[in-house]
């Protein structure tokens, strides 16, 4: 069995540990909080359909060749890194903004070249989606679909613009959302420009991290057991409770279940993924895992080493930690519960995941963002989040090729 590893399943045996240490790890949800309609798809078809008609998939992920590790991490160490991210600000004899982005479309590139962030500060025509979408359109940038548009993992805010939303449900305002470069394995986003329609009331900063900087602080030991380990994520869990009321049939049923979930999924979503039985706090499930994965590439443009792993946004242990106990959550994200392995389904050890997370935090640069900034990201390069937040926020996000 592919979680034979260990001797309980992933989650029962992070739970235990973390317990072990003194953790009561949580395993119930509060009550509902009430979200929006576009969070249990309302109204998404139609806008769906038009981001569909403009944009064409999310490009596959460019894994690029073995790379020495200790090598690429000893030049980082010796290396003065850039800015990291840089800011633009409106000058302040600017009045027309889209003969500004033209004008100094090359020097804006470099910069997202050169710093892998930069952040657009003091603009107003980039407040609405009309005038978002010509900023980027203007650099020359060619948006495509979100890796998880085929299970419509995250609401779009205007198909015809192209922008999709960035977390701003109000069950997840009080969800920490972990580092990570948007990708699901087999589709990987080149470039993002995320916006502010709306600040929130309070909190709701964007994050980065530069995967640069993460490879360089990582312990040697660390880096090398995962490169050379890889790792593998739990994407998405099914319930299957009614598979205890089977009985002694339970081990017939089991390939057959598994393997009609297998092609419906397959039907479904257009990225790679293998099915699994697993038990989650008592009930059984069957996890969607993607390929084992390195946690470190060199960059498809610059040949540059950087760390590209989701693992502080998709550990079960660390996400725990972090938020406690949530409301339930509406719509794709019920099924999206993420956690990570071993590419060989072994656990990762504890000590492991809390230098990560501890090298992760340690990189962290929040950046506040005011109606009409904009943060433009090379995803291969740097990593984004979301802090918790209260009242109404308003980010959205265009991804590109």
């Amino acid at each position: 069995a592919f979680l034979a590893p260990s001797p309980l399943p992933l989650r029962a045996t992070a739970r235990a540990a973390a317990v072990s240490r003194g953790r009561m790890l949580p395993v119930m949800q509060e009550a509902a909080v009430k979200d929006r309609a576009q969070d249990v798809g309302e109204g998404q078809a139609s806008e769906r359909k038009a981001a569909e008609s403009l944009m064409q998939q999310c490009p596959e992920t460019i894994w690029g060749p073995t790379v020495d590790i200790e090598a690429e991490q000893q030049k980082l160490k010796d290396a003065e890194l850039p800015e990291f991210p840089t800011y633009v600000h409106k000058p302040a004899d600017v009045t027309d903004e889209a003969a500004y982005f033209a004008e100094n479309k090359d020097m804006l590139l470099q910069k997202l070249q050169d710093h892998g962030a930069v952040v657009l500060k003091g603009f107003s025509t980039t407040g609405e989606p009309e005038g978002f979408e010509s900023m980027w359109k203007t650099l020359g940038m060619e948006a495509c679909l979100d890796p998880l548009h085929s299970v419509a993992g995250r609401p779009v805010v205007s198909g015809k613009n192209a922008v999709y939303e960035a977390v701003n449900k109000p069950s997840r305002a009080k969800f920490f959302v972990g580092m990570h470069n948007e990708m699901v394995g087999k589709r990987t986003v080149r470039k993002a420009a995320f916006v502010c329609f709306k600040q929130a009331e309070k909190g709701g900063e964007f994050l980065l991290t530069d995967g640069r900087r993460m490879l360089r602080d990582v312990e040697t030991a660390v880096l090398k057991r995962w490169y050379d380990s890889k790792i593998r994520f739990s994407s998405a869990e099914l319930p299957m409770s009614f598979m205890d009321s089977l009985g002694p049939l339970q081990s017939v049923a089991e390939p057959a279940v598994k393997a009609l979930t297998q092609v419906a999924v397959d039907m479904k979503v257009d990225f790679d993924v293998e099915m699994f039985w697993n038990r989650v706090d008592g009930q059984r499930v069957i996890q969607a895992h993607a390929p084992p994965q390195p946690p470190v590439i060199l960059h498809p443009d610059t040949g540059l080493a950087t760390w590209f792993c989701n693992v502080h946004s998709h550990s079960l242990v660390l996400r725990d930690e972090r938020d406690g106990v949530l409301p339930e959550t509406t719509g794709a994200s019920r099924l999206n519960k993420s956690d990570c392995l071993f590419g060989d389904g072994s656990a990762i050890p504890l000590d492991d995941l809390k230098h990560i997370d501890e090298v992760t935090r340690k990189n962290i640069v929040p950046v506040l963002m005011e109606k009409g900034d904009v943060c433009l990201i090379d995803n291969y390069r740097a990593m984004h989040g979301r802090d918790v937040f209260e009242g109404t926020r308003k980010h959205a996000v265009t991804w590109f090729k």
